[in-house]
């Protein structure tokens, strides 16, 4: 018995497996396949590796977090945005196309399974709410946008390599040598996604066998235009790359961003299906998953895999129950690599670009970007410093920039959070009302009183300003103040540097005879309250459970 429920908690995707579920998941499998082959043959060219590579990945990814996973439905295989980031982190060590590259990819991808792993016993699966939602759009809309510049050169059939500057910069000054063709399968391909992006047919496939069609009829490599060509058949072969203490040194860095972007990513996707479904969410179960997936990959010529929200939610729609999809799409891709992998001579390397074009448009997420610039400038302001820094520095760096301003971001709200004065000089706001049941008669006599509302923890960073905002609203009463009330709805921790400031300052007020009360204080808070040494300052009397008790004290009692 013992043994059996630790093999639930190891694969719990086989003990929780239904038969009923085969046919669902074997059709929805099928969709899968058809969105992640050409995917990954064109994720392969954002990395820097051949196509094949992105078929390794697309097979062995999903089958290995399939078996180890607890999330039901997340999509696992090749991911445009942790493409872009190993190929940043990987350029850093040999240039693309090389056998040093393939083994930075590799080291890159075994550094990740390490990163993921200590992440997911170190149970550090929140993090990933520590990233806010402009930070994570901005980031991926810069990578989108590098996405499209990247693929532009291929689409145009211009020979550009280099930084995005230097691309940029390529693309101008040879933009009379666009090779014609080539510009029109890129067209092609693009207007057959987009056409079919609200079809149940995958755009991509359709897309790619267009383009091989108009390949063989107009016989276009005969005009100069670049071809994928045959790629080796048979399925992958384990392989350790050698590692030294210079490339850990030099590749951690990337490793760590795309243990990031993993964790960003997938959580968000598996959070979004869970809450739909009601289904149990163990992020740091899937976090060891996704890292075991990474280091098969690694070692077996693919790059690094992450949870596809596309995938994801194209299996959702064709009827996915399981994670028996990705078993079923890591077979189907094997079945491919076996017998198929000769036809990709016929594909232009002009129509992996455009799939690559159109992944980078999508990623910037136009209408999130307007909504949030519609409700919260200040948060639609953070997430264009996270997609500008992504574009300027790169998406390695990106990933760290994405990750400061999400940390400044948020601690700038609680450094000036929310507040408000809901009494003062007789005027009640309609909140307090609301507290008091509607009954504002219940507010006897409010001559004197200030009730002011915090609503935020006191931390060190905000207690100056905590001070400094009591201190004004007592000044701007045209009434002399003589008893506050704060209401602590708000305030569930007071840290020891808050508490320290916090003790003289209540003293003063008390020197210069105001009363200090707390109103809605929880058991916890008051034992903080208790063991911080503030009780002692301002009197066990004045904590009250309710707002209205606060508010009786000054009619019961009269002032110290």
């Amino acid at each position: 018995m013992t043994s059996i429920r630790y093999m639930k908690l190891v694969v719990p995707s086989l003990f929780a497996y239904k038969r009923s579920y085969l046919k669902h998941d074997a059709v929805a499998a099928l969709v899968v396949t058809a969105i992640v082959i050409p995917q990954s043959l064109a994720f392969a060219m954002i990395v820097g590796l051949s196509p094949i590579t992105g078929l390794y990945t697309a097979m062995v990814a999903p089958i290995v977090f399939a078996l180890l996973a607890n999330a039901r439905r997340l999509a696992v295989g090749p991911d445009s945005a942790t493409a872009a980031v190993v190929a940043s982190g990987a350029a850093l060590v040999a240039q693309a196309g090389t056998a040093g590259h393939a083994s930075a990819v590799a080291i890159i991808g075994i550094l990740t399974a390490v990163v993921l792993a200590a992440m997911s016993l170190l149970r550090l699966g929140f993090f990933a709410e520590l990233i806010s939602r402009p930070v994570l759009v901005g980031f991926l809309a810069g990578v989108g946008v590098q996405l499209i510049i990247a693929s532009l050169p291929t689409m145009l059939g211009i020979a550009v390599e280099g930084s995005l500057w230097q691309r940029l910069g390529g693309i101008v000054t040879q933009f009379g040598e666009v090779n014609g063709m080539a510009l029109t399968v890129s067209v092609l391909v693009v207007g057959i996604i987009v056409l079919l992006r609200r079809t149940v047919v995958p755009g991509e496939l359709a897309g790619l066998v267009l383009a091989v069609a108009f390949a063989a009829i107009f016989q276009i490599s005969q005009y100069g235009v670049a071809m994928v060509g045959a790629l080796p058949s048979g399925l992958p072969s384990f392989t350790v790359p050698a590692v030294t203490l210079e490339q850990v040194i030099t590749l951690l860095p990337a490793a760590v961003s795309v243990a990031l972007v993993v964790l960003a990513q997938g959580s968000a996707v598996i959070r979004a299906n869970a809450s739909r479904r009601g289904d149990k969410v163990r992020v740091n179960n899937d976090l060891f998953a996704l890292g075991a997936a990474n280091l098969a990959t690694a070692v077996t010529g693919g790059y690094a895999a992450n949870g596809s929200p596309i995938r994801t939610q194209a299996a959702e729609s064709a009827g996915g129950r399981s994670q028996m999809v990705n078993v079923l799409t890591g077979v189907l891709v094997g079945m491919v690599l076996l017998v198929g992998t000769v036809l990709f001579q016929y594909v232009p390397q002009a129509a992996l670009s455009s799939i690559v074009f159109v992944v980078g448009i999508y990623l910037i997420r136009f209408t999130e970007l307007a909504y949030i610039w519609d409700r919260h400038r200040m948060e639609f302001l953070v997430a264009m410093v996270a997609l500008v820094g992504t574009i300027l520095f790169g998406v390695l760096q990106g990933v760290f920039v994405a990750i400061i301003v999400s940390l400044a971001e948020r601690l700038s709200r609680q450094y000036h959070p929310r507040d408000a004065v809901l009494v003062r000089d007789g005027e009640v706001s309609d909140w307090v009302v609301e507290r008091l049941g509607g009954d504002e008669t219940r507010l006897k006599n409010t001559d004197g009183l200030l009730v002011y509302s915090f609503e935020s923890p006191l931390y060190f960073e905000n207690v100056g300003y905590f001070a400094h905002r009591i201190r004004r609203a007592i000044r701007n009463a045209k009434e002399p103040v003589t008893y506050i009330v704060i209401d602590a709805g708000a305030i569930d921790t007071v840290d020891y540097t808050a508490a320290e400031e916090l003790k003289p300052f209540f003293e003063k007020l008390q020197t210069d005879g105001l009363r200090v009360g707390f109103a809605h204080v929880t058991p916890y808070m008051k034992e903080q309250l208790e063991y911080l040494g503030i009780m002692d300052v301002i009197g066990e009397d004045n904590i009250h459970p309710t707002l209205d008790g606060a508010l009786q004290v000054k009619h019961s009692r009269k002032w110290h």
